[in-house]
Order: C-alpha cells, then sequence, then structure tokens
C-alpha cells in the first residue's frame, strides 16, 4: 500500500511539474500558465504580434508555425513560469461583437497591464517577451512598472509603423510612394483619409484608420528609452517582416540594452536553411524553433 502511495506521488509530482494550466483574466482574455515551478516568484509572459494572432502564434491570416507554443514550451523545459494570451479580439470575433473602428494601439498595452495585474501578486518578477508589434506593447507596459523586472524585443521594430508600412509597400509597388505618403500624414495628423485607391483600400480601409492613427504616435526608439528595467534585443537575419536594421536603431537608442542576432532565424522563429524555404516555414508547425533561441533568452532572464 505504501508502494502504491509513493507511485501514486511521484505520478502527481510529474503532471504538477509539466502542467499547462488555463487561465482566464477576465471575460475576454484567456491564455496558458505553462507551469514550471510552483515556488518560482518569475514569469514570462509572451505579448503576440499584429492582427489575428493566438496564444500559440497562429493566426487566420496564414500563419500556423506554433512559435509561442514553443517558445513557452522551451522556456518550461528551462524551469521557468510561461503565460500566453488570446487578444480580446478573440472572444469578440467569437461572439460578434467585435468593432475594428473602435480598436486602438493603446487597448493592447491595457489588457497587457490587466494580464500583469492579475499575476504580480504571485509572480512579483515578471518578464515581458514582445514579438513584432508586441514588443512596443511590451515596451510601453514596461514603463514606470515595477513588477517588470525585464524587457525582451523579439523581433521588435525600430521604426514606427508609418514609416515601417511605406518601406513595405513601396518596395513592391514603389508607385503608391506619393498615395501612401499622403494617406500617412494624414493619420499621423489624426484625419481620416477618404480617398484610398482600390489597391490599398484592404490596408486602409476607414475601419482600421482610428488603429493606424494610435499606433503612428509611438517611435519604438522613444520609448525604449523610457524604459529602466534590464533588455535585452534579439532579432533574426533571415526575418522578412523586421529587418536587422530595426534592432540595430533600437540599441542605438538604448546602448545600455543587449542585442543579439541570431542567423538564419526568421521572422516565426523558425531556421531558414535556403531562402526560397523562408515563407513555407510559417505554415510547418512541426518544425521545432531555432536553437539558439530559448537558451539566448534563458540566459538573458537568469543573469
Amino acid at each position: 500500500m505504501k508502494k502504491l502511495l509513493l507511485t501514486f506521488a511521484f505520478i502527481l509530482t510529474v503532471a504538477y511539474s509539466f502542467a499547462q494550466v488555463p487561465i482566464q483574466i477576465d471575460s475576454e482574455i484567456d491564455g496558458d500558465l505553462y507551469l514550471a515551478n510552483k515556488d518560482s516568484k518569475q514569469l514570462a509572459i509572451i505579448i503576440a504580434g499584429s492582427g489575428p494572432t493566438d496564444k500559440n502564434g497562429n493566426s487566420a491570416a496564414g500563419v500556423k508555425a506554433n512559435s509561442y507554443k514553443y517558445l513557452a514550451e522551451g522556456l518550461h523545459a528551462n524551469g521557468i513560469n510561461t503565460f500566453t494570451y488570446n487578444k480580446r479580439m478573440f472572444a469578440q470575433m467569437k461572439k460578434q461583437t467585435l468593432k475594428e473602428s473602435d480598436m486602438t494601439f493603446e487597448d493592447n498595452v491595457k489588457d497587457l497591464n490587466l494580464v500583469i495585474d492579475y499575476f504580480k501578486k504571485e509572480y512579483p518578477n515578471i518578464i515581458l517577451i514582445g514579438h513584432s508589434e508586441g514588443a512596443l506593447v511590451a515596451t510601453l507596459a514596461s514603463q514606470n512598472n515595477k513588477a517588470v523586472s525585464k524587457l525582451i524585443s523579439l523581433q521588435g521594430p525600430g521604426e514606427s509603423i508609418d514609416k515601417t508600412l511605406y518601406k513595405q509597400l513601396t518596395t513592391q509597388a514603389p508607385f503608391f510612394a506619393k498615395a501612401v505618403e499622403d494617406i500617412h500624414n494624414k493619420l499621423k495628423n489624426g484625419e481620416q483619409v477618404t480617398d484610398v485607391p482600390p489597391m490599398l483600400m484592404n490596408l486602409y480601409r476607414p475601419s482600421v484608420q482610428p488603429y493606424l492613427i494610435s499606433w503612428m504616435k509611438y517611435n519604438p526608439t522613444i520609448e525604449i528609452q523610457k524604459v529602466k528595467q534590464p533588455i535585452l534585443i534579439l532579432q533574426g537575419d533571415k526575418d522578412l517582416q523586421v529587418k536587422t536594421d530595426q534592432g540595430n536603431y533600437l540599441k542605438q537608442a538604448m546602448p545600455t540594452a543587449t542585442l543579439i542576432t541570431l542567423k538564419g532565424m526568421n521572422h516565426v522563429l523558425k531556421t531558414v536553411v535556403k531562402d526560397e524555404d523562408n515563407l513555407a516555414l510559417y505554415n510547418k508547425p512541426d518544425i521545432p524553433l531555432h536553437d539558439e533561441l530559448v537558451p539566448s533568452i534563458v540566459n538573458f532572464i537568469n543573469k
């Protein structure tokens, strides 16, 4: 009987050590807590990139890579409690209550602060890992927040979103340069744009313009200078969306930050062996993360 009880206790211990606990932050924000050490006061929170990117790093817009899930599992395997969460929009889309015209960039920051507030009593040592757009969200949430001990900008842009969009669009379609410049000038002044060319309507549709107006207000190189916590700037040299000059801009703005560029890593945190396979990795959920990513983050967290 004693042997049976010991075996049962062992099974419970193993099960607990690999626990992935569903957490409901409020009625619309939910996520997974990868509980690695119940005695630890440390928690890493992964903040998703732009659009409908879910807690696992997948998106209905064409990404199925499980990047955040694998990152959380990798941190968990190294004894670091980690939380990933779904944006509020997922619950609102499910309930059919999502109103795009009411959304602002600051909503993301408010929601991250709700997540931090939920955990900060139990985990007073919180590390924010913001990916892509989420890097700026994490940067803003880190400012003057004593619960946040470290900030990791993972593939985070170093320029404001209007400059990023301009470069991306004019590289593919240089003939739109003037139109894009005119649209951005109005949006940066807080004005709605009515004369959007049909080919640009999907990106600059009226309902998304309030979000873009609120997003364009922030320059990452200015905002990162307001962060007092230790910072890791982590990027990949095969990222098609956030080039390495972006991380370099952040490093120049914040010389005390640590900058790591991983050779061969793309935007979904996978290793690119052949350039022609880069985009294909966005839809290969079984491919593991770049093998230097987790160790780089763990080393920074454990410093």
